[in-house]
């Protein structure tokens, strides 16, 4: 890809809502990653308070692996933004 600015065209305006859509679905994956975090981690909680310690460890491990699906889907949809921004300034 280019640095161009595509003119508008129907091929281009498949591309805009190819990214749009995209951006959406990682914006949603994002969300849901977070929420499964915090559910997972309040889980782990009562968990251990309940002297499942060795629960709690497992159930702590998989709410990192959601944190950091959360900071990698961040990122792709920063990278994603800003090739949109690049590509539609227009619509940025």
């Amino acid at each position: 890809m280019t640095d161009r600015t595509p003119a508008s065209s129907t091929p281009h305006m498949h591309i805009r809502e190819e990214m749009l859509s995209l951006m959406q679905a990682l914006a949603d994956g994002i969300r849901i990653d977070g929420l499964m975090a915090d559910q997972l981690s309040q889980i782990a909680d009562r968990a251990r308070l309940c002297g499942e310690g060795e629960m709690a460890d497992g159930l702590l491990g998989v709410t990192r692996q959601h944190r950091v699906a959360v900071l990698e889907g961040q990122g792709r949809l920063a990278a994603l933004e800003a090739r949109y921004a690049i590509l539609f300034p227009d619509e940025a």
